[in-house]
Formats: structure tokens, sequence, C-alpha cells
């Protein structure tokens, strides 16, 4: 084991060698092996090879160009087409709203503030015709400026204007009122993050690379050409730039892929600042990402070291490699797969010579050479003009014959046929999943039976974008999300389909775990579609479910179908169960329940009636029994007093009767 002090320090010149070393040893430095089978490809894409003998048939088959853009348009179609596939998992029960204003403003950042769409079609066309293609994220600061007028401010209101830092007087001029007009200068923050695409000549990394991770590389390197302007505008120092030398580096003003990629549109191979101006000269730049032990500690880490020409302008830790690869038809344990569109070249080779024989033979067909008997034509020029009708005087009837020519071999036309499948075999892009196979569509095939084999014969188109889909779309998303969380700490509002929403990236978790929605079969997001608008149908119908299927339920079925249909605006279909305006009530429903309180109200009225009425009645039969009762008491008074007083009178009578006889008694005494 080394000992640990005796490593020591690398300077910039030791820095530098290794970088230049690493640069000549990549696959992709110029002329190599890989590179030369980028051209030829490129080549075979436009129908420039194979090349046609001298005076036969210019016909190529562009079986290439016709499998890669087949396939890219699948694609496409699957991760571009309004969709959003790509989600963020709540970390929750609590992270579900977090979670989908995360996606929305990541899938926001992708699309809106980066062309993606052009992204994905760049990556997977060098991918087919590649092996690789490649993209880089990096957040890019900037900032712009903007001049607005101000007309008639006080004093105070212009100090107001300018206590805004992002603010700063231009000019002013002052009227004899005291009000100040002029220019201010509004500096806006436009920092964001960046998507872009890396041409494949202009990437660099070593032959054993398996792939973009430290642990699995030891260099790779971003190269292009940038003036010396801006340079100065990425701030690196500028004694070290006034220092570049005038670099003519071969590897990017006579590539052979830029050559092949741009030949046709001119001679001119690029731009020439000589006799010009200093500041536009072109100077090869490598952005190069290296394990280093710069310090001399004992453990290599990463490190970016940029360069312009030979110089090193920065070399600074790295946290991580910002390229993102799509590798279509990957090798195990290789950075580097097949090439997609290589595989294709033998098949349009034979294609285009067979088509290439029917022509030919065709046109011998068509205009067959002569045999002439010696003496036998009177004007030899009459035999080669080849109007029709023309007249042709022979001195005896055989001098003209058709000179023998050898039939079509019949086994061409199988030939063709077998080649056409050898070719679906090979890309996996069929003829009856681009709807161009005539016998697909006949009486006895039914709509089933076409879905289910245009479905099966996109399962390798269904790998390929899986392999997109894991490889390039979900660390792009990761990385994208990762960038906005570290860098974006000012709140934002973005408007997403249709409604303003809240975003501060920087308060949001580090990470989140990526869901790829995939759906690539034939019409499969349809009859996801179909099968959500099948169950709310079977649920709003259903009595017994009533209670279980709420608003808020059938509002996130019916989101989720639209969705699959491409519908990305829900919002303006559809209104969220709690943005709902508090019901209002069935106006004849309401009349019922009025009419229904009416008529409770006139039975407790009848009823109240008919009790006072019974009370009243009870009353009037207990005054009767009183009176009755007192009535009784009275005459049973009067005949007790009627029979008192008969009494009396009798009594009465008889004191009288009494006294009579005694006073008869006294007058006879």
């Amino acid at each position: 084991m080394a000992d640990i002090k005796s490593y020591s320090e690398l300077s910039d010149s030791e820095i530098t060698k290794m970088v230049e070393t690493n640069i000549r040893r990549s696959v992709g430095y110029y002329d190599s092996e890989i590179s030369t089978e980028r051209r030829r490809v490129i080549d075979y894409y436009n129908g420039k090879l194979p090349k046609a003998p001298e005076g036969k048939s210019k016909y190529v088959s562009m079986d290439v160009y016709d499998s890669v853009e087949g396939l890219k348009a699948s694609l496409l179609e699957t991760f571009a087409a309004g969709n959003r596939i790509v989600k963020f998992a709540p970390q929750g029960a609590d992270d579900v709203a977090q979670a989908e204003i995360s996606s929305i403003y990541t899938d926001y950042i992708c699309f809106r503030q980066n062309d993606l769409f052009s992204v994905m079609s760049n990556v997977i066309h060098d991918g087919l015709t590649a092996r690789a293609g490649l993209c880089k994220v990096y957040y890019e600061t900037s900032e712009e400026q903007e001049e607005q007028e101000f007309e008639n401010l006080t004093q105070d209101e212009l100090d107001m204007l300018l206590a805004d830092e992002d603010v700063e007087l231009d000019d002013s001029d002052t009227d004899d009122f005291g009000l100040i007009s002029g220019t201010v200068l509004v500096t806006r923050d436009t920092s964001q993050v960046k998507i872009e695409t890396i041409a494949p000549e202009e990437f660099l990394i070593e032959p054993q690379a398996r792939a973009l991770h430290p642990d699995f590389i030891n260099f790779c390197a971003h190269r292009t050409r940038k003036t010396l302007s801006e340079l100065r505008d990425m701030g690196y120092d500028e004694d070290k730039i006034e220092k570049l030398a005038d670099s003519d580096d071969p590897t990017m003003e006579t590539d052979p892929e830029i050559l092949a990629r741009h030949e046709g549109t001119g001679s001119d191979r690029g731009f020439n600042a000589e006799g010009y101006q200093d500041q536009v000269r072109q100077v090869m730049c490598y952005e190069a990402y290296i394990m280093l032990d710069k310090e001399g500690t004992g453990t290599a880490r990463l490190y970016r070291c940029f360069m312009a020409g030979t110089t090193l302008l920065d070399c600074e830790l790295a946290d991580r490699i910002p390229f993102i690869a799509f590798v279509p038809i990957p090798v195990p344990h290789a950075f580097f797969g097949s090439n997609f569109a290589e595989k294709l070249i033998a098949t349009q080779n034979a294609r285009t010579v067979l088509t290439r024989s029917i022509l030919d033979h065709a046109a011998i067909t068509n205009a067959p050479r002569y045999l002439i008997t010696k003496g036998g034509l009177t004007n030899p020029r009459e035999l080669i003009d080849n109007r029709v009708g023309g007249i042709v005087n022979v001195t005896r009837p055989d001098a003209v014959q058709p000179m023998p020519q050898a039939q079509l071999n019949p086994f061409i036309f199988q030939t063709i046929k077998m080649l056409d499948e050898d070719k679906e075999d090979t890309s996996g892009v069929s003829r009856l999943s681009q709807g161009t196979n005539k016998d697909a569509v006949s009486k006895q095939n039914s709509a089933a039976m076409v879905e289910k084999l245009a479905t099966m014969s996109q399962t390798r188109q269904k790998i390929i974008a899986r392999n997109f889909a894991n490889q390039f779309i979900k660390p792009l998303f990761h990385e994208v999300y990762r960038l906005a969380v570290e860098n974006e700490d000012v709140e934002k509002i973005v408007q997403v389909a249709g409604n303003f929403i809240s975003v501060t990236p920087s308060e949001w978790s580090q990470k989140r775990d990526v869901i790829i929605e995939l759906k690539l079969g034939y019409g499969e997001q349809d009859k996801e579609a179909q099968k959500l608008a099948n169950l709310h149908t079977l649920l709003s119908q259903d009595p017994k479910l009533a209670p279980l299927y709420q608003p808020q339920n059938a509002y996130a079925l019916m989101r989720d179908a639209m969705r699959n249909q491409g519908i990305m605006n829900v919002e303006e279909y559809l209104t969220p169960p709690d943005q709902l305006p508090p019901p209002q009530p069935d106006q004849s429903a309401e009349m019922q329940m009025q009419m229904v309180a009416k008529q409770l109200e006139i039975q407790d009225r009848q009823t109240a009636v008919s009790e006072r009425k019974a009370d009243l009645e009870a009353q009037i039969a207990q005054a009767k029994l009183e009176l009755d009762t007192l009535k009784a008491q009275n005459d049973l008074a009067i005949r007790s007093d009627s029979q008192d007083l008969k009494e009396e009178q009798f009594m009465h009578k008889q004191r009288i009767d009494q006294a009579e006889l005694e006073l008869a008694r006294l007058k006879q005494n």
C-alpha cells in the first residue's frame, strides 16, 4: 500500500496533460471507429449509399430511414403527445398535494421553459443512429435588463421606485415644476434549468466506460467551439483568454460526421473569423469530468475541468455528471450499445440491388438492343429514332431482330418479400403497426384481430420505449427536480392548465420517487379512458354504491379518463368538488316542500281547532251538568221550602184552629 504522505498536489499543467491524454484516448475522438460507423449510417439514412454503377438505375431503398423514423415517431407519440406520463410519488398521506404540485412544476420546466419535445426527438434520433443519444442538464444563472420610462414623478415617488434593488436609474430630467421624467433599468432574474441536446461527435468518453456515473466511469467530456466573447461572458480570467492561441482543431472543422450531416448545404465548412474581429474567433473548449486526487489526499474525487484549447480555465469539485444518455439497444456492462440503424444496412443494400435489377431489366425490355443484318437497313438512323409509329426501311424481312434477353429471375420478388420480413424482424417496426399493410384490412379480419396483431408487433418497440423511460426520462426528471430544489429559493407563480399555482422549490423534499405511466400499446390509452368511463357509469347507476361514490370520487375518475385521452386542462371542463358553489334547491321540490308544510300547518290548525272545540264542548257539558246539578239542587230546595211552607201553613192553621177553639171555649165560658 502506498504511503499517503507521498502523494503531492497536482499542478494546472499536470491536470491539463491528464485531460489531454484522456481526450485523445476517448471514444468519439477524431476519425475513431465509432465515428466512422456513425458517418456511414448518416449516408445510408440520407439515401446516398449504396452508390449506383454508371449507367444503371439510381434507385436506393430507404430501409434505414423508414425504420429510424418509424420507431422515432412511435416513441415521440408515446412520450410527447400531450400526456403527463411522469409524476412524483407522495411520501405519505399528507404529501399527496405537494407531490402533485412538484410533478406539475417539473413538467412545466421541461415542456414550457425548455423544448423537451425537440430534445427527445434529437436524443431518440441520435440513439437510433449513433448508438447513444445524449443531453446535458444544468442550472444556468442569468439575468436581463429592460428599459422602462417614467413621467412626472415627484422625488418621493422616484425614491419609492428606486427602493427596489432590481431597479436602477438610467436617465432623468426635472421640469420647471419639480417633476421628474426619465428611464430606469429593471433587472429580471432569468435563471432556470436548461436541457440541451449534445451532438454525438461532441461527446467523448473513455473506451471501457460502463455508465454515466462516477462509480463506473473515470473520464467523459463535452467539446464545443466557443468565441472569446462567450468565454468572457462566462466570467473566466481575462489574462488566460488573451493567451489563447488560434486553434484550428480538425476535430470540429473537418469531422467526418459533421461533413456528412451538412453535405449538400454548401462548400463552406463553418464560421471563419479570420480578418474579422478577434472577439468572435472560436476556440475548441472541453468541459471534462475526470476522477482526480488534486489535493494529494489519497482519495480521488470527481472534478469538472474546463479547458479552452490547451489552457485550463477552471477546475472545481463536481457532485455529479450532468449528462443523461439513451441507449436503445444496450449491451450489458458497456456504455455504448448496438447500433440500431447499422443493423439495417445489409437489408438496404440487398433490397437496393434487387430493385435496381428489376428496374434495369424493365428499361432493357422497353428499349431492347437489336441484331442488324449487314446491309439490311437502307438508313440506320431510322432505327435509332425511337418515335412511336416510326418507319424503318429494310432490304429483307429478317434484317432486324431483337437481341435475346435473359428472363428476370422469378425468385427476386420472393427474396424482396423475405427481406421485408427480415427488416421487420431486425427493426421491430412492422408494417402492420404503421398501418401500411393492406392485407390487415379485409372482410375476414375483425377490428379486434387487427388490434391484437398490431399490439403483438409492437413488443420490441415497447422494450425500447421502456429503456427510454428508465434510462432517460426518469433520471432527467430527477435531475430537473433536484436542480430546481437546490437553486430556486424565490416564490414563483406559474400558470398550469389555466390555473395559477404558487411554488417555492427550495422548500420541497430533496428527493422523490418517479413514477412513469407507460401506455405503449395499440390504442391502450383510449382503452384505459374507456374503462374508466364505463366504471363511472357503473358506479353512478348503482344506488347501493351512492354512499361510497361521492362527487370527489367521480371527479378523480373522470380527470384520469380525460388525461388518458390527452386532455391536460381538465379544470376547464370539470370543476373540482371543493370549488363548487353551495347546492341550490330545486324549485319544484321547494314548492312541494312548501305545500307539504302548508298542509302540515293546516292539519295542525285543524287539530288545534278540534282540540279547542272538544275543550269547549267539554266545558259546555260540564257547565250544563253543573247547571243541571244547581237546578236540581234549587228544585230540591224549592220543594223542601214548599214542604216547609206547607208544614208551617198546616201548623199555622192548626195553631189558628187551636186558637179559634180556645177562643170559642173562652166565649162559651
